[in-house]
């Protein structure tokens, strides 16, 4: 990663190193204009006159006067610069840096646009006026994002329960013929899909909008504990284990997200396991660990965690599972690793303790 430096650090290097570069091609032009103006009378006086006295060199002390003089007059111009250009910049971008600091605290959630410092730099004045209208047009999307998650999750899931239900309700009624039961089951199997499939869209918009607050520290061993009979319920001809070091690991998380991942890896873990096979939970050097026996042999790690990825050899689920492991990972700031060993896919999640 290339070293980054200051603005007025790199004009300062430049201005130096363009000096001396000048200096080194002008001193050959100073040297002739010397000898051929200010010292040429003396040259012409000392040839006429004979002047053979050693101790007496009046070309070589007036060459040697006028180049000291011009590198001392160089000297106090580069000295000057460097202080003007170290003290007179640091109150020409004092309102640049309060802008920085005051866009670097703001959130999009938060809905609140910070005030920017007034200036009288016009290029100033536009930037804070261009980064006024991104942050307001920001929070605005934000905001009808939010609502539109809000109102939706209740919008879309009425209308598919009511149809649920009106389609469990037909099936009750005697007077069905087979076909027409089997089609009403096929409906209501769709149906359901497709609100799970509704719901998992919208967890993740909301995730990816940060509408989720940070919550308090959890014992993952205790969360597991009390999931652990609704899996083994689903985990039928299969064996689930839950292996893990000591009685409490603590994460700083939200419960919400936090138990929505452990059921999206646990379940999928079971849904692509093989027939008798067995799906293991282990937390260890502060991971957990989900793996499953499966013959499917390794996912595409570069796709594994895509929206809608499903592998070649099943289609089962709806394929947003693990992009909502990884999404609420990101949220977390939580490293999710995949490896496929031994017959095994194993989904690993690192905790960064805070």
């Amino acid at each position: 990663m290339r070293k980054s430096t200051t603005l007025i650090r790199q004009l300062g290097v430049r201005i130096i190193g363009s000096l001396l570069v000048l200096l080194v091609l002008v001193t050959p032009v100073l040297y002739y204009i010397t000898t051929s103006y200010y010292a040429e009378d003396l040259i012409r006086i000392i040839h006429e006159n004979g002047i053979q006295n050693p101790h007496l060199d009046l070309q070589r002390d007036t060459l040697t006067g006028m180049f000291i003089q011009f590198f001392v007059i160089v000297i106090v111009i580069m000295l000057a610069m460097l202080f003007v250009m170290q003290h007179v910049p640091q109150r020409l971008w004092h309102p640049f840096r309060v802008t920085l600091d005051r866009i670097a605290s703001f959130k999009v959630e938060n809905g609140q646009i910070p005030v920017l410092p007034e200036t009288n730099v016009k290029e100033f004045q536009q930037l804070n006026a261009i980064l006024t209208k991104m942050m307001t047009e920001s929070a605005n999307s934000y905001q009808v994002q939010k609502e539109f998650t809000e109102n939706a999750s209740h919008e879309l899931q009425t209308p598919l329960a009511v149809a649920m239900v009106e389609i469990d309700n037909l099936q009750q009624d005697p007077t069905l013929t087979p076909k027409q039961a089997a089609a009403l089951q096929n409906i209501y199997v769709e149906l359901r899909q497709m609100s799970r499939l509704s719901r998992n869209l919208l967890l993740l918009s909301k995730i990816e909008n940060n509408q989720y607050r940070q919550g308090t520290k959890v014992n993952l061993v205790e969360k597991i504990n009390a999931l652990l009979p609704l899996w083994e319920n689903l985990c039928v001809g299969r064996q689930l284990d839950f292996v893990h070091e000591s009685s409490q690991m603590m994460v700083d998380c939200n419960e919400v997200l936090l138990e929505s991942l452990l059921n999206n890896l646990v379940v999928n873990a079971i849904r692509h396991s093989d027939d008798g096979g067995a799906i293991t939970i282990q937390l260890k050097d502060g991971c957990l660990d989900v793996a499953n026996t499966s013959t499917e042999g390794p996912l595409d790690r570069q796709k594994i965690f895509s929206r809608f990825y499903r592998s070649k050899l099943t289609q089962k689920g709806n394929g947003l599972g693990l992009a909502i492991v990884k999404s609420i990972c990101d949220y977390h700031h939580w490293q999710i690793n995949y490896q496929y060993l031994s017959q095994q896919h194993h989904f690993i999640i690192r905790f960064v303790r805070t």
